[in-house]
């Protein structure tokens, strides 16, 4: 028996069909899964890096703002060679002359750019982000809305300290910057804290107990 030769490529022609129906559909649906697990881990490691950035934010400022601290404490026993209370900048603290008060100066590592400086006229107070994002730790930095509104901000509140005479190591007698202990705004409680605030959150020094009356 003769069988006409396009009726044997329709028998075979089905079955093929429908393999590579089935193939590309099972392909397709391993590139969509395989995009999905792609999509969670970039996720995944876009949170990483940015808790990174975050803790290196932290870390940055506050080293920024304690090397203020010491450097206002420390006008007392340097004034005669240091006019300025204050620092103007950051390389400023990083100078041997007669001591250096950061080891380098730290840039923001949220934008990889220059700190915003918080300044009073000339004078260094602290620094912040540029960055308007909003922070991924909203515990840490409480609830601020931007990296811009975390201030790592120098109060002043560990100048005017006196050297122990028996350990030159140990600061006694700490007043407000600007202010005498016979002034009045020195006889009141000056609290500052480590926590972080929102808006315009700042990272300050511990608390400081009352000046003597």
């Amino acid at each position: 028996m003769n069988i006409p030769p396009m009726y044997i490529w329709k028998y075979f022609k089905a079955p093929l069909t429908n393999q590579v129906g089935v193939t590309y559909l099972f392909v397709m649906i391993l590139v969509v899964v395989m995009s999905i697990s792609l999509m969670g881990v970039t996720q995944q490691w876009s949170v990483i890096m940015k808790r990174d950035r975050e803790a290196e934010l932290l870390f940055r400022g506050t080293r920024i703002k304690e090397a203020i601290e010491r450097y206002v404490a420390d006008h007392e026993v340097q004034k005669a060679t240091r006019p300025n209370r204050w620092p103007r900048t950051l390389e400023e603290l990083t100078k041997k002359s007669p001591k250096r008060y950061l080891q380098t100066v730290y840039t923001d590592p949220i934008t990889g750019k220059d700190f915003d400086l918080i300044k009073t006229g000339e004078e260094l107070h602290g620094v912040r982000s540029t960055s308007t994002d909003v922070p991924y730790n909203q515990v840490q930095f409480k609830n601020a809305e931007t990296y811009q509104a975390i201030r790592f901000e120098s109060t002043g509140s560990a100048a005017n300290c006196q050297p122990n005479p028996i350990n030159p190591l140990v600061q006694e007698n700490c007043t407000p910057a600007g202010t005498s202990p016979s002034s009045p705004e020195a006889s009141s409680p000056e609290t500052s804290s480590s926590e972080l605030t929102a808006p315009d959150s700042s990272v300050t020094g511990s608390q400081v107990p009352n000046s003597p009356s």
